[in-house]
């Protein structure tokens, strides 16, 4: 009699939990189990965004905990913003150390996390940190040479920004220049 008690005991302590059935990604009833993952470090690694992204890209700000703590000043939650290049250290860049440089809306430079970040949409593009030309006589009006030389910057006419230039398959890519406070760069 002894041994069937401790085996009956063992059978009902070796149930599974609701909450191991969630964890382990199968079907409660009715319920959707993946909530509760996407919580975790891996759900918010999964919605990030890949920092590696063009000027111009347009993002959204996701408010949570985690992101709130994160910084000393944050956009609104939802708020949208535009990705910009920095000279940094390094060269020309959009991001560093997993984090977008953006321009919100609101008026303010901040860099942001990719995995607090969402794309905003697809298609849009900022036209003001971002020109795609396909022959070099469309900018004559509008830039000129830096006067230190340098092949991969230009000058804004009207404003005096510095605008870098490289060629991307047969096209141009002119893209405005911010330094790392966001305030666009000026000769």
């Amino acid at each position: 009699m002894g041994d069937d008690f401790w085996e009956n005991m063992q059978h009902a302590f070796s149930v599974e939990s609701a909450l191991d059935t969630v964890l382990n990604d199968r079907v409660l009833g009715d319920c959707n189990t993946t909530a509760l993952r996407d919580l975790t470090d891996m759900g918010r690694v999964a919605g990030a965004v890949d920092p590696d992204q063009k000027a111009g890209t347009r993002v959204r700000f996701v408010a949570n905990l985690g992101s709130v703590l994160t910084y000393a000043d944050i956009p609104g939650d939802k708020m949208e913003g535009t990705v910009v290049t920095v000279r940094a250290a390094g060269g020309v860049t959009t991001h560093q150390d997993g984090r977008l440089f953006v321009l919100w809306d609101d008026g303010k430079f901040r860099p942001i996390l990719g995995e607090h970040l969402r794309l905003a949409g697809k298609s849009r593009r900022a036209s003001n940190v971002r020109m795609i030309v396909s022959d070099l006589g469309d900018l004559t009006a509008f830039f000129s040479p830096v006067a230190s030389g340098n092949p991969d910057e230009l000058v804004h006419k009207a404003t005096k920004d510095l605008w870098s230039f490289k060629k991307d398959g047969d096209q141009y890519v002119i893209e405005r220049l911010f330094d790392e406070s966001g305030e666009p760069l000026r000769v």
